[in-house]
């Protein structure tokens, strides 16, 4: 029988096309110090592909190679919240989805009894432009709308319950599944975050990721562009993958 070769593929740095993009670069020696091959671009032998690589919002970017284990269905399924916050509402934080910011988004949020909400647009937020520009009426639509449309693309805009205890926020930690197997470094998995794990396998992503506190699931991102967090260390997820994907490879 051939032997199967697992390979995961990076990112290019753009000013230096034959170099790992920087923001992985610490994490592809850790990978590559624990014995699994790593690239830029795939190579012939491989028989089955990782892509790792910074965020993909259009998808004819994303890579077109049979052999990578997630297609681009997968990758938008755990990118846009809209996708992904049916499988697990009753376990995250209370949301609705709306083509707008108008009137009626307002009237739907009094109607909740919401006194204020977080809004973003299914991938992103507001927050890295400024703190509280994500948060309404702290912010007004008018100006949330104006920010987007500097950056437009496709999706759903979320309103949620705005957590007034911010010190739950404080305890969200970052979860890595990986064929429906998850990891972390303490490995005391709350219960929330099995339940969500469960229910978002059944998109069919091999790895992606669940940030939650003990209680609720807050947000899931696809593992092709997630960080790793300060917490889960360039050796420990070198180890998961390996475990994973190299270890488990049938000859």
């Amino acid at each position: 029988m051939n032997q199967e070769l697992f390979q995961i593929v990076y990112a290019v740095d753009r000013e230096n096309p034959d170099e790992i993009h920087p923001y992985f670069v610490e994490e592809s020696v850790a990978i590559q110090d624990a014995g699994v091959l790593v690239g830029l671009k795939p190579i012939a032998e491989a028989t089955k592909l990782m892509y790792r690589g910074t965020s993909i919002s259009q998808a004819a970017n994303y890579p077109k190679d049979e052999r990578y284990i997630n297609k681009v269905n997968n990758y938008f399924d755990y990118l846009y919240m809209s996708k992904y916050y049916p499988y697990i509402e009753e376990l995250s934080i209370e949301t609705f989805f709306s083509d707008d910011l108008n009137e009626s988004v307002i009237e739907e949020i009094n109607k909740r009894g919401w006194m204020k909400c977080f809004i973003k647009k299914d991938i992103i937020a507001l927050e890295h432009i400024g703190e509280g520009k994500s948060v309404w009426p702290q912010t007004s639509f008018e100006e949330m709308l104006k920010l987007y449309n500097e950056y437009p693309f496709e999706g759903k805009f979320c309103i949620r319950k705005y957590v007034d205890d911010q010190k739950l926020i404080i305890e969200e930690e970052r979860y890595w599944v990986f064929n429906g197997n998850i990891y972390h470094r303490h490995n005391k998995i709350p219960a929330v975050v099995k339940e969500a794990a469960k229910r978002l396998d059944k998109l069919g992503s091999k790895y992606y990721t669940i940030d939650a506190t003990p209680e609720f699931v807050v947000e899931v991102n696809p593992g092709e562009s997630s960080d790793r967090h300060a917490v889960n260390s360039a050796e420990l997820f070198a180890s998961w993958i390996k475990r994973e994907f190299v270890s488990k490879i049938s000859y």
